[in-house]
């Protein structure tokens, strides 16, 4: 090892590549007091008193100074070195763990948040979701607990974006797009409106693209994909609920957690009927039942927050 003095130099600078290091290391394991080794010039005098300084810290009664060879020097100051290095690279693979946190929108209200990398999402009223503190690992993932949320996300393509949703894990591909996960009906759908995402299904990845939808009922291998307006599933985070040919059972979801109410169906044939309507989040709830009412021919009850709606009887 010809270049042993200038590799020590840089070992005890703190300047080595990890192979360097590696080296040094396995050299000073392997070297006994009869080593050859050139290391004039190195800097003994310096780590002498800084070792000495060390003793006289640990020591409770005053020491004796015992003069020291050059070379048992320099393996106390390689083991110190060895020990200060070990412990850092196990400070730096430690786990990290990641700070995760549960949010939850109120009834009747949605809310907005900026994540750790500047993603944006808004949460529709009555859902939840966990996010961590931190994006610490190579991949940037959250979770839809419940609920509807639009997700802006903040393109990195070194750290792939993850969101999962009951069991499954729908990789981000730079987009704006829309979750919804309702598990008390087992249902998950996912609409892109801008990029692109990736969903795990049925053994295969179905790529979305804007204005593309897929269906899942959870609990079956069936899915449907479908296009759609996706702008106007995200309707909401600007104040309307634009339904285009939405099935009325996923329309009543959104009414049940903006209005704090629960709807049913008297017949339920009703849950797949398709409508085309569109309203203010800040209309009355008794508007809203009354435009849907009249523009397809249904009648609604009311038992306290319980809506009942039943096909008009001619």
């Amino acid at each position: 090892m010809h270049d042993i003095k200038k590799l020590l130099k840089k070992y005890v600078a703190g300047k080595c590549t990890p192979e360097e290091q590696r080296l040094i290391e396995q050299w000073y394991q392997q070297e006994s007091d009869a080593s050859k080794a050139d290391t004039s010039g190195l800097p003994f005098e310096h780590l002498e008193k800084n070792i000495w300084q060390k003793v006289q810290q640990q020591t409770a009664a005053p020491a004796k100074r015992v003069a020291m060879h050059r070379y048992t020097l320099l393996r106390i100051a390689a083991l110190l070195l060895l020990i200060a290095g070990a412990g850092t690279l196990m400070w730096m693979r430690r786990p990290v763990r990641e700070n995760w946190q549960e949010v939850f929108a109120p009834k009747t209200q949605s809310l907005q948040l900026v994540l750790d990398d500047g993603t944006r999402v808004w949460l529709n009223a009555g859902g939840g979701m966990r996010y961590p503190a931190h994006f610490t690992g190579a991949d940037r993932k959250i979770e839809l607990l419940s609920g509807e949320m639009c997700l802006d996300v903040k393109q990195d393509p070194a750290h792939p974006f993850m969101v999962k949703s009951e069991q499954i894990n729908i990789r981000v591909l730079g987009t704006v797009f829309n979750v919804r996960h309702y598990p008390q009906r087992n249902f998950l759908q996912v609409t892109v409106q801008q990029g692109k995402v990736a969903v795990p299904l049925a053994g295969k990845e179905v790529v979305l693209l804007p204005d593309e939808q897929v269906t899942v009922h959870t609990g079956s291998a069936a899915f449907s994909k479908a296009s759609v307006d996706g702008t106007a599933i995200n309707g909401w985070t600007t104040g309307k609920f634009l339904f285009n040919n939405e099935r009325l059972d996923v329309i009543a979801l959104s009414l049940e957690n903006r209005y704090g109410i629960q709807i049913s169906f008297a017949d339920s044939s009703l849950a797949a009927y398709r409508i085309t309507a569109g309203i203010e989040t800040t209309d009355s709830l008794s508007d809203v039942l009354d435009m849907l009412c009249l523009a397809n021919k249904l009648n609604c009850t009311a038992n306290g927050q319980h809506i009942i709606f039943r096909k008009q009887i001619h």
